[in-house]
């Protein structure tokens, strides 16, 4: 014969479920379902035997002879979980049972096993509150900080443990779109619509860096694996790799005033600088350290220049004066008027004892440098009439006989210095000329104009290149090798630009407008002056920009072993990029609209993509051939696989956070639980970001309602494992959770600490004398100091539970001695809500309450009706039966009131029955055609019952576990009493 196990006590209040059973043979069609069904759980392919409701009555556990446990939804009969396979049980399930925080379940079976799992929950662990959206997050590799970044422009980290704030990143202007723990957990990147990708220390949340990465908002950001580099996409369509460490930008010592000239000696050694403080400075390169300050304008200074020899420093003012010191010593060598208005440019010829000088007067003019000063009336040697409205600009060729000029006539005019003659005119332009610029090579030529930069090549005037700006631009300076461009701007940005494809690389900021640049001779570093009165050296960290997309980049995934990244992007486009060359290997086909989250397992096995379409896609990584397609609600913001690669979890637009299972093994089919959807969340705004912490079980997300929220994932694989040599019949949590009980086949209770996972006490209940009796059911005392054992001996046992000494003993039926006590096995007993009476159910179809006092029988629930019904005297033996068929399973209502108790009954029916507590009255008796009831729950409010079912009968391919109304039996016995 089959034995079924009891259920728990009322006060661990579980939840279960149970679903379809497989047999040969058509399926009729179905009875109707009885009034009161409110949900119908379908899912097993065996009878269930054991259901729970969890502690708020949201869930409901099944356990089921198919070996496995199910967690459903118990309003809508949604299964939410599954928890069998390899690491689940391998034999029948035959008990289950909530933790009373609802946070765990037990499970014993015929394999000899008792297991504790994690269970989902519908509200967050943890709430980490933002001032505004949370865009994206990112969890530190060892867990215990969490970054969440905002849409006001703040970066918050939280310590996970306890939730407390550690710190607020504050650097970017406009939201910002993500954030990104280094491998080794000390710096944290972030990016922002602003353009730009920083760089944090964890430990402090102090800026480190800030690069200007992207001409458009940046949307993604990585860190290799070994810290050496980062990776970033953006709405330019760019994919670009920098490195790492990011050196800080380094300024020289400030002018009292707007910094308005720059320029650098041949070698690069020496920067020379002048300001709107009528002073130069000459600065050491190297060090950044002040040489010295040189004084004599009485106005702004315009234009600087540093001999080649570096002996000789040159400055032209707003009013016209040219000035000369002896870099040595600082003495000024010659003071001069030089122009009838501005000096706008200053340049000596290769041998140095020459000048160029250019004025807002039109003209270009040729000075001869000599030893001693000369009166301020010397004449030029050379005066050429440039430019109609003024000259903006020069600079001069290394060959000493051609000069590039820019004027308010908006042209460039390239001359031969040595006959005054143009040999080429580039123009006419939207603007004034502001700058020009000869490439190192000679090459190209540039010049600034408005907010447009224009590149020609020299030889022939063809146009090359046309760099769009936001705003004035005012200088502009080729790299030594030839390769890129900077440009200052009034909109505070100095950028760098490469020249083969006119785009945007990197761009640096500075607290005014930028009044002049420079690229230094090692090409790695651009000096810009500043109306913010200070000059900064800035190094460039950009190692390679890819076009990877036409329109935006919103998702980037780096492989764990950092040697390829995959884009998402608005062109519907999933690639794979190698980052050692930057080849396009793989292209991943199939979405449907622009592709926005991307996600790669931990080994590196899958990749899954989503976007607008509501759809995410699994690929196999290495042949990027599709294995799934998981339909959403939704578009989907953000996917993450759970460390050991079995999970996948999505965040979407529609508020909402899903998963699926993903079980894969490369070379093997596709396992029949892969895609299958695990436990959903919901925020009440939109769904940003997802990520799961290292236990598998616990992801965060990020919301526009301004949250992150931790939740808790039912995990797949058991938290701990409780060996037996029997089956395990019954398991139930102490009041306080702490404690688990286990009733065994050998005939023994043993009692588990749930956290250290030990067994800290056998009791030998039900072993003698020889053979042992088998433990169905263990229920705690609503105080959690006693235990009471039921058994196929007939008796029930109750047990103090911190020594294990036998306190009373519910003594089976004897002939003369002891009438009251069961004739046959008992397979249930349940404490009232006080703890003072104990019920119990056999498979001699008796219910008896038993006074916990004294161990006596103080009433028998005798049911009427299978009397009156004109049985024969010899098919119902006294006592009196309460079910036509075995008691499998009792629960008293929350109040103490009413006993609930279920059964078979004859023709594959279900029996269950309401009994009046006080005086042991049957209120209500019905059979179910629904398979037989072998296992109930109540729910908390005692308004539902859940029940779990064998089949209907041998022709009925389904059998499915039932949540009802409870049965109304007041108004069932006020019925019966008017018939």
């Amino acid at each position: 014969m089959r034995i079924l196990p009891c259920r728990l006590p009322a006060i661990v209040v579980p939840l279960l479920a149970c679903a379809g059973l497989s047999l040969t043979g058509s399926t009729p069609a179905a009875d109707p379902l009885p009034p009161g069904v409110v949900a119908t759980l379908h899912g097993h392919t065996e009878e269930v035997n054991a259901v729970a409701f969890s502690p708020d009555g949201k869930y409901v556990l099944t356990g089921s002879f198919d070996n496995s446990l199910k967690l459903w939804d118990a309003q809508t009969g949604k299964e939410i979980r599954t928890f069998a396979g390899s690491a689940g049980h391998q034999k029948i399930v035959l008990t289950v049972a909530f933790s009373p925080d609802g946070r765990s379940l037990a499970s014993g079976a015929s394999d000899n096993t008792a297991k504790l799992w994690d269970v989902p929950l519908t509200r967050p662990l943890r709430e980490f509150v933002h001032a505004d959206a949370v865009n994206a997050l990112a969890l530190s590799p060892d867990g215990t900080k969490l970054a969440g970044a905002g849409k006001d422009g703040a970066i918050t980290l939280w310590n996970t443990a306890d939730g407390k704030q550690l710190a607020r990143l504050t650097g970017h202007v406009g939201p910002v779109t993500g954030v990104t723990f280094s491998a080794n957990g000390q710096l944290l990147a972030s990016s922002g619509t602003d353009k730009t990708v920083r760089f944090w220390s964890s430990a402090n949340g102090q800026p480190i860096a800030a690069l200007g990465a992207h001409a458009a908002a940046v949307n993604a950001v990585q860190i290799a694996p070994n810290n050496s580099a980062a990776y970033s996409t953006g709405d330019d369509g760019l994919l670009k790799f920098w490195k790492l460490p990011s050196p800080a930008p380094r300024a020289l010592a400030p002018h009292g005033d707007a910094v308005t000239a720059l320029a650098l000696s041949q070698d690069g050694g020496t920067i020379v600088t002048g300001g709107a403080d009528k002073t130069v400075h000459l600065s050491n390169f190297d060090n950044g350290q002040a040489l010295r300050q040189l004084s004599g304008p009485a106005a702004p200074v315009q234009a600087v220049a540093l001999a080649p020899n570096k002996a000789t420093v040159a400055a032209g003012s707003a009013d016209g004066s040219l000035f000369l010191w002896n870099a040595a010593d600082g003495k000024l060598l010659s003071q001069k008027v030089a122009h009838k208005g501005s000096v706008t440019g200053v340049a000596f010829l290769p041998q140095g004892n020459q000048l160029l000088t250019a004025g807002s007067d039109g003209t270009l003019k040729l000075w001869t440098i000599t030893p001693a000063p000369k009166p301020t009336e010397d004449k030029a040697v050379k005066t050429i009439e440039a430019h109609a409205g003024g000259v903006k600009s020069l600079t001069l060729h290394s060959n000493g006989t051609q000069v590039l000029t820019g004027g308010a006539d908006k042209t460039v005019k390239l001359w031969d210095l040595s006959t005054g003659k143009i040999i080429r005119t580039l123009g006419s332009l939207p603007d004034p000329v502001t700058a020009v610029a000869f490439s190192r090579d000679y090459k190209q030529v540039g010049a600034a104009a408005g907010k447009l930069v224009k590149v020609w090549n020299a030889a022939d005037g063809k146009d090359v290149l046309t760099l769009t700006h936001p705003g004035e631009v005012t200088s502009v300076s080729f790299s030594p090798d030839n390769t890129k461009i900077a440009t200052g701007c009034a909109d505070h940005l100095t950028r760098v630009w490469d020249l083969t494809t006119g785009k945007e690389s990197e761009f640096f900021s500075q607290a005014g407008p930028v009044t002049a640049v420079a690229f230094h001779n090692n090409n790695t570093i651009v000096l810009s002056a500043s109306a913010d009165k200070t000059t900064s050296l800035f190094s460039l960290s950009l190692v390679k920009s890819i076009t990877a997309s036409q329109g935006p980049i919103h998702g980037l995934a780096l492989t764990p072993n950092g040697s390829h990244l995959v884009t998402a992007a608005d062109d519907k486009s999933v690639k794979l990029w190698n980052v050692g060359n930057g080849a396009n290997e793989r292209t991943f086909i199939g979405a449907e609209g622009p592709a926005h989250a991307l996600a790669l397992s931990k080994n590196g096995v899958l990749l899954a993509a989503g976007g607008a379409d509501k759809t995410v896609r699994v690929y196999t990584f290495a042949d990027a051939k599709q294995q799934g397609m998981f339909k959403t609600a939704a578009a989907v913001h953000a996917l993450a696989f759970s460390p050991n690669n079995l999970t996948l979890a999505a965040a979407c637009e529609d508020k909402s956070l899903e998963s699926w299972n993903v079980p894969f093994n490369p070379g093997q089919m596709v396992s029949p639980e892969f895609g299958k959807p695990g436990q959903g969340f919901a925020h009440s705004a939109s769904a940003r970001d997802v990520v799961f912490a290292a236990d598998n079980t616990t992801l965060y997300s990020a919301s526009a309602d301004k949250t992150i929220k931790s939740w808790k994932l039912a995990s797949e694989v058991p938290i701990k494992n409780f060996a037996h040599v029997n089956l395990v019949d019954s398991v139930a949590f102490n009041p306080a959770g702490s404690l688990l009980a286990t009733g065994s086949h050998d005939g023994t209770a043993r009692i588990w600490d749930v956290v250290k996972g030990q067994q800290i006490k056998q009791i030998d209940a039900h072993t003698k004398p020889p053979p042992p009796a088998p433990v169905y059911c263990v229920a705690w005392s609503p105080n959690g100091k006693q235990l009471v054992t039921a058994s196929y001996d007939r008796t029930l046992k109750l047990w103090d539970a911190t020594s294990g000494a036998l306190v009373k003993e519910f003594k089976r039926y004897t002939e003369k001695t002891f009438e009251k006590g069961h004739r046959d096995g008992v397979f249930c007993a349940a404490f009232s809500p006080d703890g003072k009476l104990i019920a119990s159910g056999s498979s001699d179809r008796t219910i008896k309450i038993w006074n916990v006092a004294d161990g006596s029988v103080l009433r028998e629930c005798v049911n009427p009706g299978l009397v009156e019904a004109g049985a024969k005297p010899t098919t119902f033996k006294k006592p009196p039966s309460a079910h036509p068929g075995w008691v499998y399973s009792l629960a008293f209502t929350p109040d103490g009131s009413r006993l609930i108790s279920a059964g078979g009954a004859p023709r594959h029916h279900g029996y269950l029955a309401v009994w009046n507590v006080a005086d042991g009255k049957l209120l209500s008796g019905e059979e179910y055609a629904l398979g037989e009831f072998f296992s109930i729950a109540l729910s908390p409010d005692g308004k539902l019952v859940a029940v779990g079912c064998g089949p209907r009968g041998r022709q009925y391919q389904d059998v499915d576990c039932y949540i009802m109304k409870m049965p109304d039996a007041d108004k069932r016995q006020a019925a019966h009493a008017g018939k």
